[in-house]
């Protein structure tokens, strides 16, 4: 390539990135925080295979998935109805915010209590979660914590103040895995609920460092205001809807592997899910802010939906060609038998970077678009065919089996959203008319 061709497109992305400088600011902060927290939660998740058995991380796992699933439903669409609403809101954000996060943390207590009692009844491999009274109770208040910090990073997302958000997340990632050290260095024997609960502390401390940057906004009445939120409920129930839909497959299918296979299988399967999530958190990361930025000038998403398929496409590649050679040695640093048991896995996981910027975009359109009710039932419709294919995946294959039943139902997915993926990569002028749906 010529010099001068060189200087043409080294111009060419400097001007791109000019032009949309929230969209990669903020979707840079995402983007950055899934890597710290990837990079982090590895080292916490390596601390924990070395110092701890294969049996007690595989349920610490499925554990903080758990935590993790019913924080997210303990969201009911706060954090998205936030992150489109709070940059049209001139006051009011912080007792809005303020509202949407009491209420999260209320109803992720509940969740997490009913979880921690309900769940070892079903599953004999989840016992830990109720040996004790204080285990119930750590999972309960790391549930509802979850969930708050889930709404919170998406209002600052809304705010466009990314950065915050990154620093609560590089705090929570730093405190656990200090904290995880310290247990396993005063060899206490410590078990699956001493691993959870550091990564509860985490939390804790993430969220009081936060507290201190993001205490007061003099502009705002102080305390929640739940009468202009209780306004905005039928918004936030269809983004919750929609949310769920997407988000259940990444939250469910640890625990069906620890409830179908073993403990053992799912600590090889949730070191392997958390290195492919690294990967889809970049076609993710750019389609959120998109949506955030989008909202408020449509004028120009072809234009940005070219730039991030492609740059989600081209990273995805790229990515898939490392893992050829690396992804035995990642695996491998947690143990032998994390790398026998799940390098194939991760390898077909891998591949779902594709049909996942396909379904990750057309998410995004419908959200922009404001036509979220006619995706519903198709994004629905994908979720049970992941959980469906994962399950049975597992009963016919074992850990490969789920990655492969997994693979496949998200690229029947992929088939049948592309349509509209690339009808918002046409120009304005040559799209069909859409009817706009609230």
């Amino acid at each position: 390539m010529s010099p001068g061709r060189v200087r043409e497109l080294r111009s060419a992305l400097a001007e791109a990135i000019r032009a949309e400088r929230h969209l990669f600011v903020n979707s840079g902060s995402l983007v950055a925080t899934a890597v710290v927290t990837a990079l982090l939660g590895a080292a916490f998740w390596l601390v924990a295979a070395r110092h701890f058995s294969q049996a007690a991380v595989g349920v610490a796992g499925a554990a903080v998935a758990a935590m993790t699933l019913f924080g997210f439903l303990a969201t009911v669409g706060l954090g998205t109805l936030l992150m489109g609403e709070l940059p049209r809101m001139r006051d009011h954000r912080r007792g809005l915010i303020d509202a949407a996060l009491l209420i999260s943390g209320g109803i992720g207590i509940v969740l997490g209590l009913g979880f921690a009692l309900i769940a070892p009844l079903v599953a004999s491999n989840l016992d830990p979660l109720s040996s004790s009274a204080l285990a119930v109770l750590v999972f309960a208040v790391g549930t509802a914590l979850t969930g708050a910090a889930f709404v919170l990073d998406q209002a600052l997302i809304g705010l466009l103040r990314g950065g915050l958000q990154l620093t609560r997340n590089i705090v929570f990632s730093l405190v656990k895995l200090l904290a995880l050290f310290a247990v396993a260095m005063a060899a206490t024997g410590g078990d699956s609920v001493a691993i959870y609960t550091t990564w509860v502390a985490g939390i804790v401390i993430s969220m009081l460092a936060l507290a201190r940057r993001f205490h007061r906004d003099p502009e705002d009445p102080r305390g929640p205001s739940f009468a202009l939120l209780r306004r905005m409920r039928l918004q936030a129930a269809t983004h919750h809807v929609f949310n769920l839909a997407l988000r259940l497959p990444d939250l469910v299918l640890p625990l069906i592997v620890v409830s179908l296979l073993s403990a053992a299988t799912n600590a090889s399967f949730y070191v392997a899910w958390m290195i492919a999530s690294l990967i889809f958190a970049v076609p993710l990361s750019l389609s959120t802010v998109l949506y955030a930025v989008g909202s408020g000038e449509s004028a120009r998403l072809d234009e940005r939906f070219r730039l991030t398929l492609r740059t989600s496409l081209g990273f995805g590649l790229l990515a898939n060609l490392v893992l050829i050679v690396a992804a035995g040695p990642l695996l491998g640093l947690f143990g032998s038998a994390y790398a026998s048991d799940a390098t194939a896995t991760l390898h077909l996981l891998a591949l779902g970077v594709f049909p996942e910027t396909i379904r990750t975009h057309y998410v995004t359109v419908h959200r922009i678009e404001r036509r979220i009710p006619a995706a519903i039932p198709i994004v629905w419709g994908g979720t049970l065919l992941e959980l469906i294919g994962g399950a049975v995946g597992a009963l016919a294959g074992g850990l490969t089996g789920v990655a492969i039943g997994w693979l496949a139902a998200v690229c029947v997915e992929a088939l049948v959203m592309a349509g509209d993926v690339r009808r918002a990569l046409e120009p304005a002028e040559r799209r069909p008319d859409q009817s706009v749906a609230s």
